[in-house]
């Protein structure tokens, strides 16, 4: 009995890993090969309304510190995008939809925030990489949203936070499968 539940043990210890592994990617990597080299990474957020880049950079400042999201990522963050010392321009994108899934919502209808993360190359007319995140109090694939009532920084951060974690995981299986090979 005990020599059977070693062996049951074992083997899950075993094949665990493999399985992790073979976990498809939560993002789109258009080239897997370029997006296993990155080294170095910056956070563009030029593009964005003023209360959006606010956002972007209290969470990155938040974050990049010990223990915290992105420390989880194993490349060098370039705080200069302009510099252009960086492998990489991570740029972020955000869209209100309203709780029954149209995207406008009405004057004064309760909201809730995609963020789509991606990641470009220079001069690349593509993204290496692209991921769609919601609040976590939504999801993208239910058709009724629950109705929000935390305020757009709240509902933004918590966007951007699912979004790099899903980059954080991405990076991750790329890097375990790469190791198998």
């Amino acid at each position: 009995m005990l020599r059977s539940r070693i062996v049951i043990l074992v083997m899950a210890m075993l094949f665990l890993p493999v399985a992790v592994a073979a976990r498809k990617p939560r993002g789109n990597i258009s080239d897997p090969a370029a997006f296993s080299r990155i080294q170095s990474y910056c956070i563009d957020a030029s593009d964005l309304a003023d209360d959006e880049a606010l956002d972007l950079r209290d969470f990155v400042s938040t974050e990049r510190g010990p223990k915290k999201l992105l420390s989880k990522l194993p490349w060098t963050y370039v705080s200069d995008c302009s510099q252009g010392n960086h492998d990489v321009v991570i740029r972020m994108k955000f869209e209100r939809f309203a709780p029954m899934g149209n995207k406008a919502p009405a004057e004064g209808e309760l909201f809730t925030f995609r963020a789509y993360l991606r990641i470009w190359q220079d001069n690349a007319s593509q993204a290496l990489y692209e991921v769609e995140a919601a609040p976590s109090n939504n999801n993208l694939t239910s058709s009724s949203m629950q109705q929000v009532n935390d305020p757009p920084a709240v509902q933004r951060r918590d966007a951007i936070y699912s979004a790099f974690w899903m980059l954080v995981e991405d990076v991750q299986r790329v890097s375990q499968a790469g190791s198998k090979r």
